[in-house]
């Protein structure tokens, strides 16, 4: 009956990542922070706390850039932009690339904190990337692929956890 029910919710679902391209305002390097030491929660803080990751406040990215434009000439009008943002009171609009339909339910703290899943096991080697992605990287989240990596790592695929 379950594998039936999951069947059913997989037809009826039908929400998947977000695939239409975007464009991100700054065209942020990961690379270079992972690089400079920095690990996904320290831009992204709330991943170990809360359902959702969060996406930096400029109060934040300016804790790192206040001085270094001398110091990295290339990223001068990214880190301009960032202070212009800081100086109106505003936050960088970033896009986001996921999103889900309103029934279902995800946890970064629940995957990331206590199942204590890398954040590569959903977002590839974002890490490495130069550029900010168009468009959902790696694993999107559908439920087939939800399923599987529930199925992979012998977790249950209770409906309830993840639909509302």
């Amino acid at each position: 009956m379950r594998g039936l029910s999951l069947v059913v919710a997989a037809l009826v679902l039908g929400g998947r990542a977000s695939e239409a391209q975007v464009t991100q305002p700054i065209p942020f390097n990961h690379r270079i922070h992972t690089a400079n030491g920095l690990t996904c929660d320290g831009c992204h803080q709330y991943v170990f706390e809360k359902p959702f990751a969060g996406i930096p406040r400029v109060e934040l990215c300016m804790a790192c850039h206040v001085g270094d434009i001398a110091e990295n000439p290339a990223a001068k009008p990214y880190i301009e932009t960032i202070r212009r943002h800081a100086e109106a009171g505003t936050e960088i609009p970033w896009v986001r690339l996921y999103t889900l339909p309103h029934h279902v339910y995800y946890s970064h703290r629940r995957h990331a904190a206590i199942a204590g899943l890398p954040c590569t096991t959903c977002h590839g080697n974002i890490g490495d990337s130069e550029r900010p992605p168009t468009e959902p990287v790696a694993r999107t989240l559908t439920m087939d692929n939800c399923v599987d990596c529930h199925e992979q790592q012998g977790v249950e695929n209770d409906c309830a956890w993840c639909h509302r």
